[in-house]
């Protein structure tokens, strides 16, 4: 479920947070409209004039994981992540806060872990020199984002998850 004109952001803290993950968003937003009009670009080139934009896989496969993980923490604001629900439909709705909430937990250590696993493979790309195939660029800096990003999803997992622990809105729906 998606709540995006519902304000979560409650105090200094969620506002920060929020206004946060919303600017990442745009920035990953922003990295796919390049990706696509790239494309388009590259197409044409290749279709008409055989000189496509060269590396152009190797882009949008870097801007593609970057903007991938900038908008993961505004979808967790928002709580826009999908869920199944089918094996807890006979659940009491106190039961389904709970597991909301052990999820939100979940996901922040997984976010979390996927930084800190980030981080070191930042540093080993930097080390050997990893660089793409055919521009070279060096593969490290595809992670400089991407670690920030991890964390702020982690946060924002841990800020939603109080969510799970209160009364939702409405009897009939799970905010998480």
């Amino acid at each position: 479920m998606s709540t995006s004109d519902t304000q979560v952001a409650i105090g200094p803290v969620g506002t920060i947070l929020e206004h946060l993950c919303r600017i990442l968003a745009y920035v990953g937003g922003s990295l796919f409209i390049i990706e696509a009009v790239m494309s388009v670009i590259s197409v044409i080139g290749r279709t008409f004039f055989s000189a496509p934009i060269p590396g152009d896989y190797e882009l949008i496969q870097l801007f593609s994981a970057i903007g991938i993980t900038l908008c993961m923490p505004y979808c967790q604001m928002r709580h826009g992540h999908v869920f199944v629900d089918f094996f807890t439909l006979w659940a009491p709705q106190s039961l389904k806060r709970v597991m909301d909430a052990f999820a939100c937990l979940l996901l922040a250590l997984t976010a979390f872990l996927l930084a800190w696993r980030s981080w070191d493979g930042m540093w080993d790309m930097l080390e050997y020199q990893e660089g793409s195939m055919v521009l070279g660029l060096p593969m490290w800096w595809g992670y400089l984002p991407i670690i920030p990003s991890f964390i702020i999803f982690g946060l924002a997992a841990l800020y939603t998850m109080r969510f799970g622990w209160q009364k939702s809105a409405s009897d009939e729906e799970v905010l998480v």
